[in-house]
């Protein structure tokens, strides 16, 4: 992070210095103060859980040298009198505003990035793409919300020339507030669909709310949408700035053609682009991360990239934690995307499940949560899809079993026989797979991050060395 003086902060956030020295110089910004280094400000918010004004003296005791606050905090006098207090109404809304100052004094070039699913692979291949020709920064995992998106901008270092940074929403106007501190030149919507539903209230809300995104974009700007996505063309009917497709439909500026699944090697693909066409691959397995890529490919190419760098940025993409990540673990190979689940997400994961090779396909699905009264029936939806494709399907949690439900009531159309279990708990899904699993087994491991399914992960890992490399 680039330094900024104490004075300036509140100069940009329109605070009170009540202590502290002006002068004295913030070398990172945090929220929490078990995070704290030497050099950073405080910003002390007030959370359902717990109140981070409660904890500004040992932020300041680890070497925070300054801390917004919404209040006053009594400071004992054997702190160091440099140790500044600067007090706003609102430490959330001073955030965004100094984030808001720090991105315009790195001058760089913002593509935002949004969808109800994908935005975080999608980040990243367009990341691995840019960063062949420029000096590339991005929001580190998912930090996408109103304080995340500002702690990500305070790590971009100086010197970049784009930052690719992912905006989440739970609301109507969070991006549109997210859009007004990075300031977006370019803009990715990558899918509108029920993730959050039951948060946000219906799809026509989640469609309003993913489009201020693009809306918020200049008019010499470029919106990189989802061509395959009949809400993303309906809500950026009007939009002015240019408009680019991207997608697997005939009319998309941008598609792929001639697919081939790699299993876990990824996917192949015929680049078709405006002037010419180009054979890809990328080393993320699934047909729908192909689609992620069609949107990095397309940034690249309006960015003036060259081919060969397109393709060997997507050649080199990787993904962040929890995402369709494969292991072999003895004779066991475990697929886990347990970061987040939602009924599109989860879907592509079962058709990637598939496309691997293996013994047999066993899916360990939990729980998609924040889908309000649509969650029953999303959920057996997901189960009936599920139904055929997979041989050993395991749902715990309360919603999950809608899906066992979906499952079963599909298994009589559908010519593969599935073996659905429902489970009330971790610990007998964990005695249930300890004598069904087999070696050759392929595992999916997927629910909502709230799930924290990542520990079946963990659990499939030592049953899989268990089995031994040669049983």
């Amino acid at each position: 992070m680039k330094e900024i003086s104490v004075e300036k902060i509140v100069q940009v956030t329109r605070g009170v210095l009540i202590r502290g020295d002006p002068l004295q110089r913030v070398t990172g910004v945090t929220v929490d103060s078990r995070c704290v280094a030497e050099g950073n400000l405080f910003c002390a918010i007030k959370g359902e859980k717990a109140d981070g004004h409660d904890y500004v003296l040992d932020a300041f005791s680890k070497g925070a040298v300054a801390s917004l606050v919404s209040k006053e905090v009594e400071v004992p006098s054997d702190f160091s009198p440099q140790k500044a207090l600067i007090l706003v109404p609102d430490t959330v809304k001073a955030l965004g505003d100094l984030a808001r100052f720090y991105l315009d004094s790195l001058d760089v070039t913002v593509i935002g990035v949004t969808g109800s699913v994908g935005k975080t692979s999608t980040k990243d291949m367009i990341y691995s793409v840019l960063r062949k020709r420029f000096r590339v920064g991005k929001n580190p995992g998912n930090l996408n919300s109103d304080i995340g998106l500002c702690l990500a901008a305070f790590q971009l270092d100086p010197g970049i020339e784009i930052a690719v940074l992912e905006m989440a929403m739970r609301a109507v106007g969070e991006i549109k507030y997210l859009a007004s501190i990075a300031r977006p030149t370019y803009g990715v919507l990558t899918d509108i669909s029920q993730s959050h539903i039951g948060v946000v209230g219906s799809l026509e809300k989640i469609a309003r709310g993913k489009a201020e995104l693009i809306e918020a974009l200049p008019a010499d700007g470029i919106a990189f949408l989802n061509g395959d996505n009949s809400l993303i063309r309906e809500v950026t009917a009007g939009v002015t700035c240019r408009k680019v497709f991207y997608g697997f439909g005939p009319d998309c500026q941008y598609r792929a053609e001639g697919v081939t699944i790699l299993g876990e090697e990824g996917a192949a693909f015929t680049l078709r682009y405006p002037g010419g066409e180009i054979r890809a691959k990328i080393p993320v397995p699934g047909r729908h991360q192909v689609q992620n890529a069609l949107c990095a490919a397309a940034v690249g190419f309006e960015l003036g990239m060259t081919s060969g760098e397109v393709v060997s940025g997507l050649g080199d993409a990787s993904l962040s934690g929890m995402r369709t990540a494969l292991t072999h673990a003895g004779r066991l190979t475990i697929l886990d995307d347990s970061y987040n689940s939602s009924p599109v997400s989860c879907k592509a994961a079962l058709d990637l499940l598939c496309e691997l090779p293996g013994e047999r396909k066993v899916a360990i699905l939990g729980d998609m949560l924040e889908l309000g009264e649509w969650a029953p029936e999303a959920h057996r939806e997901v189960g009936r899809y599920a139904a055929g494709r997979v041989d050993v399907l395991v749902t715990q949690g309360d919603l999950a079993r809608y899906i066992a439900d979906g499952a079963i009531e599909a298994s009589g159309l559908v010519g593969r026989a599935t073996e659905v279990t429902w489970v009330p708990d971790r610990e007998s899904a964990r005695r249930f797979l300890a004598g069904s699993l087999k070696a050759g087994d392929v595992v999916l491991v997927k629910a909502s991050r709230a799930m924290k399914f990542e520990e079946y992960v963990e659990f499939l890992k030592a049953k899989g060395r268990e089995m031994g490399a040669d049983e």
